[in-house]
């Protein structure tokens, strides 16, 4: 069954006040709560506050979207700590991860020079690397983004991921321009 991957990538201002981070990051794991949601994994450091949310489909992820926890996590969380923030959906046949010792997110932006075997490339690229990916081709944001997700990094895996990915960017070529990510070590409740 094909379900959707909804992540957040959320660039904190260098001047932010301590007080609202913490405010944005409870925010970020009451999502949980939501309406429709399966899971909600979100990762904090000193630059970047990620979310990643499971739902089971299209219809899910416009619940969730519409509701209070998502709002007031973007309005009320986020917005007064952040100097911008990016968001992709992707559907995707990965379930939530069971435990997840840290996020990378990303997404693909939509250029003219990237073509659809590129991004099938790379995405088959990254289910190579160490740990639970949920990713695929974007639906909402289609005009920005070709592809996005997640890859939830499982306990004791961090040092493996990050030497996989470093190694995996080398074969990303031209393409690897064209992608925004971000990894942070998830924040527990």
């Amino acid at each position: 069954m094909t379900g959707v991957v909804h992540v957040i990538c959320a660039t904190l201002r260098p001047d932010a006040p301590t007080g609202s981070v913490d405010t944005a990051v409870e925010r970020a794991h009451a999502m949980s709560a939501a309406p429709a949601v399966l899971r909600t994994v979100a990762g904090y450091t000193d630059g970047v506050i990620l979310t990643a949310t499971w739902v089971a489909d299209r219809t899910a992820l416009e619940v969730f979207a519409a509701s209070p926890e998502h709002m007031a996590f973007v309005m009320r969380g986020l917005a007064p700590c952040i100097s911008g923030m990016w968001s992709a959906a992707a559907e995707t046949d990965a379930a939530p991860p069971a435990e997840v010792d840290a996020l990378w997110v990303f997404a693909v932006r939509n250029a003219e020079s990237v073509f659809e075997w590129q991004v099938r490339d790379l995405l088959q690229a990254l289910a190579a690397l160490p740990g639970h990916l949920a990713a695929g081709a974007t639906f909402e944001e289609r005009d920005r983004y070709r592809a996005g997700g997640v890859v939830a990094v499982p306990p004791g895996g961090v040092q493996a991921f990050q030497a996989a990915l470093a190694s995996a960017r080398a074969g990303w070529g031209d393409l690897g321009a064209q992608v925004v990510e971000a990894f942070a070590p998830v924040s527990h409740p």
